[in-house]
């Protein structure tokens, strides 16, 4: 175990041993071609050595900072193979040590400091070069070290205000770093509740009005943040947007709340001088947004606010600034590049909220994603496609029927290549393998948006391109092939393009055969959304493949419904009907006067569906009441309202019809208001 550092009076730190001077020798001569048992040897000896020799404190941390700096400075590749030696234990103890001393003490000593910069270099290069983080979880898993960590953070500010506390705080940003990189990348089943120590505190930050002051005082004309600035407004929103442990929900709701008001505090101030933004200033936005990004799903009680329109806004002044979307580069990570694709997948998620979504129609920024589709990085052409399918209204679609069937021709042709392309990868080309996946899902994701609109169904007619998403199912599988049920669905309700789809006796067969998914790890159903901007970005996540079967039986019995069974159910009611001519009508509706646009789209559709409908259009109360009573007998089917407008009484009247006439009642919630 690391030496437990106390209060040392050893003046000057005796010479190094010579086993540890001649092994630190070695490394430094041999580092390109020392092999994986001769460097093993090595640290199995260093280890050792550091054990039994009883050095004074000053020595010990002499010797292994000089083990280190070794090792830092001549890096051997072959040292990624022995990430699980207890070498790494050892470093990982001496950094919790080092941790608990100066955080209890608030005393920095420089040699101490010293040692605790160089591991956590050391960590920082395995972990960034190691190709599986699972390797080297063991290192950060432990919980005294973890508590250590978490120490600091909850007490980063007093820490601040210590003398010479720079350094210190650079090394905790560093780790705070380093932990994120490996939960980002770690497998999704491996992560459970390893890092769940670090939460809490790390929200605290996030939440704390340091955090408000310190983004409030970032300058644009300062090259680089100050440490406790990276800290803050960097590493913090890192390491929650990688987190993919327990207890998010509360703190994604938390943030929300505190927070939500805070960044548009932020945005008030800083966009003003958006086209002097320094690569700093673009890097704190940037994981801002992918903040933003990772509460995916938890706006629907703020999208009505006006922080939240306030914060709309300031993003889509953000993508039309031309100082930022003219330095998009082509597969470039590039700060500006990275803030408008963070900008842009923070748009794709909010168009799953509904009033979020109407609201971003009214700003009319249609002119705004086609510019963006014409830029030379495919992540930001496939978002800005996805949200041109959804912004485009009813009110603007015929002038924009042109731009639809380009837009349906172009997802088409794109998606169809990369499933070509994703066929024809090998298991040695994961990576590229992974990047497709997230494309392709994102294209099925624009047709979705398409397939809502008459217009586009169409085209689809005209060109006949119903089998050519018949193909592009058949050639997936997991959730692509999820979303292209539910596109294909969404198609169905054309009449045409429905009496296409029955007559597909393959089709219709396939549909009826889906009874279980394969649980081939090379299969796409190991898919799925990812509230990380960074798994957006670069990768997959693994989920539940139960799951993912799940919402394919779902809408395969959605779909098999709408083709095979409800003619068969059409056909059985026309012949109830006419057993039963008693039943004028099937259906009748009762409503308010304020609520009588609805009520009319419902007749409509439910009257082009084949069925009989009877609702009061003069809406005179005593005729009403007359014209119901005299009904009460002809109906099979009786909807209500249930409504803030509605009054009580004749509510309670509708309890009645229930009970003495024996009709079936069904309540409908008109208003969200109740």
């Amino acid at each position: 175990m690391a030496k437990q550092i106390q209060n040392n009076h050893e003046r000057n730190p005796t010479p190094l041993p010579l086993l540890i001077a001649a092994h630190c020798s070695t490394i430094r001569r041999k580092t390109a071609r020392i092999d994986k048992s001769e460097l093993s040897a090595i640290l199995n000896d260093l280890v050792r050595e550091l054990h039994i020799s009883r050095l004074p404190l000053k020595s010990y941390l002499n010797c292994l900072n000089e083990i280190v700096k070794t090792l830092n400075s001549h890096f051997p590749s072959i040292l990624l193979e022995l990430a699980s030696h207890y070498f790494f234990i050892l470093i990982r103890n001496t950094i919790r040590n080092v941790l608990q001393q100066l955080h209890s003490s608030n005393e920095f000593n420089s040699q101490e400091v010293y040692l605790l910069r160089n591991c956590t270099l050391l960590l920082h290069r395995v972990v960034k070069e190691i190709d599986n983080v699972s390797k080297v979880v063991h290192c950060f898993s432990d919980t005294a070290f973890l508590d250590a960590v978490a120490n600091c953070l909850n007490h980063i500010n007093k820490i601040s205000k210590a003398n010479e506390s720079r350094l210190f705080i650079k090394q905790i940003t560093r780790l705070l770093g380093i932990i994120s990189n490996v939960q980002e990348r770690l497998p999704m089943q491996l992560h459970n509740n390893l890092f769940a120590q670090l939460l809490e505190p790390t929200i605290n930050c996030l939440t704390s009005s340091n955090y408000l002051k310190l983004f409030l005082n970032l300058k644009v004309n300062e090259d680089s943040c100050s440490e406790k600035q990276k800290f803050y407004l960097i590493k913090c929103p890192y390491f929650l947007t990688t987190y993919n442990g327990p207890h998010i929900e509360k703190a994604i709701e938390h943030i929300l709340e505190v927070m939500l008001p805070r960044y548009v505090s932020i945005l008030d101030k800083h966009m003003k001088t958006i086209k002097e933004w320094n690569h700093s200033m673009m890097r704190a936005m940037h994981n801002l947004i992918i903040t933003i990004v990772y509460a995916e799903g938890f706006f629907s009680s703020h999208t009505n606010s006006k922080s939240f329109r306030l914060l709309v806004n300031h993003l889509l002044h953000l993508l039309n600034e031309p100082t930022l979307v003219n330095k998009i580069q082509p597969n470039s990570s590039s700060v500006e590049t990275l803030l408008i694709d963070a900008a842009l997948v923070a748009f794709s998620i909010l168009v799953y909220e509904p009033n979020a979504l109407d609201y971003i129609k009214t700003l009319k920024p249609i002119a705004t994603f086609q510019k963006l589709t014409k830029k030379p990085h495919e992540t930001i052409v496939l978002n800005a496609y996805m949200m041109l399918a959804y912004v485009i209204d009813e009110k603007t679609i015929q002038a924009s029927v042109d731009d639809l069937s380009q837009l349906l021709f172009t997802t088409l042709n794109l998606l169809g290549n990369a499933i070509e392309n994703r066929h024809e990868k090998n298991d040695n080309e994961r990576a590229s393998r992974e990047t497709i996946d997230r494309n392709i899902i994102q294209l099925i994701e624009t047709l979705k948006g398409l397939a809502q609109y008459q217009q586009i169904k169409n085209q689809i007619l005209k060109k006949g391109l119903i089998s050519t998403l018949v193909a592009y199912y058949e050639k997936s599988d997991g959730l692509p092939k999820q979303l292209l049920l539910e596109c294909i669905w969404t198609l169905s309700f054309n009449e045409q393009i429905a009496q296409q789809l029955c007559t597909n006796s393959k089709f219709i067969a396939s549909l009826e055969n889906i009874t279980k998914l394969t649980n081939d790890g090379t299969q796409q159903d190991t898919i799925r959304h990812s509230n990380s901007y960074c798994s957006r970005q670069n990768g997959t996540v693994v989920a539940s493949s139960e799951g993912t079967h799940n919402g394919i039986q779902k809408v395969t019995d959605g779909l098999l419904w709408k083709l095979v069974n409800e003619n068969a159910f059409r056909e059985q009611l026309q012949k109830q009907k006419k057993k039963n001519q008693n039943y004028k009508y099937d259906v009748m509706i009762s409503y308010c006067h304020a609520d009588k646009d609805i009520v009319h789209k419902i007749q409509k559709f439910l009257t082009n569906e084949g069925y009989d409908i009877w609702i009061n259009r003069s809406h005179k109360h005593r005729q009403r009441e007359t014209s119901m009573n005299s009904l009460f007998f002809f109906l099979r089917l009786i909807m209500t309202e249930n409504s803030i407008n509605h009054s009580i009484d004749f509510s309670s009247r509708k309890t009645t019809w229930q009970v003495n006439l024996s009709k079936i009642v069904i309540p409908r919630l008109m208003s969200l208001n109740i």
